[in-house]
């Protein structure tokens, strides 16, 4: 991928129901083989970290879909990006670690308030504090929406494009996500909800529902990601 430092700086569209229409036609191509490579994250998932680098190696085996390559299982535990992923993982503890931080504080004032009338007046105390713990579960809510959209292209960033540096990876990814937030937020609880759909089914539907999502949030990372990419050179 050309000029990366210029990318968060381009204007592109969003549009969600190209990527599930996309992502779908992506998904019949080979579902065998994204449900045999679903099977297969989820066995990586038991090994500490390399959750979300099966995630990011299902993304490489899309791409190969994609463009009519050849796709073996055992693509799935390819270990080439683990020092990443561990990075990404570090980096995502220590930013919602320091996130967190104003967010207790804000418990503070409501906890002491509530112990105060506790003696008193109790039903305001609780009222206070059920209030302030209401408050409290917004901004985690917040937290982390703005975490999640700002992380989106992350993945695709590390994987599909190989960038070396997770910090650029993050500043990038949130430099191109905020140009279309709530397009993206929106698009992630679509996805969200259809991947979690197989559920319904015995629970042996997600088989099929979570790798539709991925190639729908493949579909959306390709149009973007090489959009974007396409208007810096």
């Amino acid at each position: 991928m050309k000029n990366l430092e210029l990318l968060g700086t381009k204007e592109y569209n969003f549009n969600i129901g190209k990527y599930l229409s996309q992502g779908t036609e992506l998904f019949k191509k080979d579902i065998g083989g994204f449900i045999v490579a679903t099977i297969l994250v989820f066995v990586m998932s038991f090994i500490p970290f390399c959750g979300i680098l099966g995630l990011g190696n299902f993304y490489k085996i899309c791409k190969k879909v994609d463009e009519g390559e050849k796709v073996s299982a055992g693509d799935i535990f390819d270990f080439t990006d683990f020092v990443m992923y561990l990075k990404v993982f570090l980096l995502i503890f220590a930013v919602v670690l320091v996130a967190m931080i104003p967010v207790q504080l804000s418990l503070i004032p409501v906890i002491l308030a509530a112990r105060a009338t506790e003696g008193s007046v109790s039903g305001a105390g609780n009222a206070l504090f059920a209030g302030g713990m209401g408050l409290w579960v917004i901004l985690i809510l917040i937290l982390i929406c703005v975490i999640s959209v700002s992380m989106f292209f992350v993945q695709p960033l590390i994987s599909l494009y190989r960038m070396t540096s997770v910090r650029e990876a993050f500043m990038l990814s949130w430099k191109i996500a905020r140009r279309n937030f709530f397009q993206i937020f929106l698009f992630s609880i679509v996805v969200g909800i259809i991947s979690q759909l197989g559920i319904i089914a015995c629970g042996i539907g997600i088989l099929f529902s979570i790798p539709l999502g991925i190639c729908m949030k493949y579909a959306a990372y390709k149009d973007v990601l090489e959009s974007v990419n396409e208007k810096t050179v």
